[in-house]
């Protein structure tokens, strides 16, 4: 990624300059740093002809690679001692998991904050009777949550979910991560994810080797075990200009979410998404609602979050 930092006197921006170009940083879904620093992962042309016009009015802008670090990696700090934990749906919330994680983790030394990421978990949490210091909300898709926490002034990250099953809590923790654009280049960041707790099948997912002893003292303290899986969970086919991606673990009469979206329903449990030129064409062994799949737009079906959810 890119950092961005730009200036400008105030009697050299008779025209607002400096608003419109936040306005065009803003809309291709960079993230503010602070007021002057931004980063973005590419370039298009509006922003490109608004840094232009920025800088014809006297503006300056800079630009460098990105890396992040943590203060561990940097030497600022001798332990891992801040921590989120990033919340993703109802039950664990309503089960009570995120106060007991934020309570075990506080028992071992670590300061805490509680997020929710995704509107189902904002709003548990929100309607949650005791929230708890240092608890806040992001109404943000979810790979978008987890990166806007992954910039804030944390050591670690624990993402907390219920799944259907660990295996699929694993394949939407691989597809989650995919699509960040800043937690996925983060090596060092402390990443990990508890599937399932109280389940038979619950686990503690490590997905960055950074977070290699947070993971074995949660997996002891909860009595679950570590898996350390890829990224790299997902089964895409390409024919042509078309791409084929099988929905893992889908069960006839499960709804199909692809990011955010209600797209379809499953009629079997074989289920491939049929996508061409950004589009989703069809769904083979389910049933496409075609008016709400108009509106699911990308580069490629394996950038997309899908999930499948059972009949309620």
């Amino acid at each position: 990624m890119l950092l961005l930092l730009y200036d400008i006197e105030g009697r050299r921006d008779p025209h607002g300059i400096r608003v419109r170009l936040v306005r065009a940083l803003r809309k291709s879904a960079a993230f503010q740093l602070q007021r002057s620093a931004w980063l973005l992962e590419d370039f298009n042309d509006e922003l490109r002809g608004i840094i232009d016009e920025f800088r014809r009015a006297g503006g300056a802008v800079k630009l460098a690679e990105w890396l992040p670090k943590t203060l561990a990696e940097a030497g600022g700090a001798a332990k891992t001692v801040k921590i989120l934990v990033a919340v993703h749906g109802v039950e664990p919330i309503i089960k009570g998991h995120h106060s007991r994680i934020r309570d075990l983790l506080e028992s071992l030394g670590f300061m805490v904050t509680i997020s929710a990421v995704g509107e189902s978990a904002t709003s548990a949490l929100g309607r949650a009777s005791r929230l708890g210091a240092g608890t806040a909300a992001i109404e943000k898709s979810i790979s978008r949550g987890l990166d806007e926490a992954g910039l804030a002034d944390i050591d670690g990250v624990v993402f907390l979910n219920a799944g259907r099953s660990t295996r699929s809590g694993i394949i939407f923790g691989a597809q989650t991560i995919a699509k960040t654009k800043v937690v996925r280049n983060a090596s060092a960041l402390p990443f990990i994810q508890l599937e399932r707790i109280g389940e038979p099948d619950g686990a503690v997912i490590l997905w960055s080797e950074a977070g290699g002893t947070l993971a074995r003292r949660l997996a002891e303290a909860l009595r679950l075990p570590v898996i350390t899986p890829s990224v790299e969970a997902r089964r895409i086919t390409k024919e042509g200009g078309r791409e084929i991606r099988q929905i893992h673990f889908a069960m006839a009469g499960d709804t199909i979410v692809a990011n955010g979206l209600k797209i379809g329903l499953c009629t079997t449990d074989q289920v491939y998404l049929v996508a061409e030129g950004g589009r989703l064409i069809d769904i083979l062994g389910g049933k496409m609602l075609k008016r709400q799949a108009k509106r699911l737009v990308f580069g490629s079906i394996s950038e997309v979050i899908v999930k499948t959810v059972p009949p309620s």
